[in-house]
């Protein structure tokens, strides 16, 4: 297109090639999960490092008190919503057309995939973990 022909502004013409708002959306949930991450990291690696080398009813014991399952619940679901986050931007950088939408719908999929494994994991050994006081 000839730029003498369109009389648009900078802005009308700018407006539809991208999500200006979507785009900050992005960019501050990118952020706010790492933000968040990064503690939860920390515990995370903490607490492997604690429990290894004990057995696995040990291990089911730690993760089935609820102080210990609410954060590793959290770590899985922030964990997966910050690799779909990363993984979009990737597919909406190099791909375009029905191979963005493609890709992207693979993408949440898959977390949500993950995400309720994890939680039903977490769910189980919640629900089938011995009570106080039983052995």
């Amino acid at each position: 297109m000839n730029r003498l022909s369109d009389m648009r502004t900078p802005l009308a013409r700018a407006k539809g090639l991208g999500g200006l708002a979507d785009g900050a959306e992005h960019w501050t949930a990118e952020r706010v999960s790492a933000a968040l991450l990064g503690p939860l990291t920390i515990w995370g690696v903490a607490q492997v490092l604690r429990l290894a080398g004990r057995d696995r009813e040990s291990i089911l014991a730690w993760a089935g008190r609820v102080q210990n399952a609410a954060p590793l619940g959290l770590l899985i679901a922030l964990t997966a919503r910050h690799a779909q986050l990363g993984l979009e931007v990737v597919a909406s950088d190099y791909s375009r057309g029905w191979r963005r939408f493609g890709l992207r719908l693979v993408i949440r999929l898959s977390t949500l995939l993950f995400v309720a494994l994890g939680c039903a994991s977490l769910a189980r050994i919640l629900i089938t973990r011995p009570k106080e006081g039983q052995s």
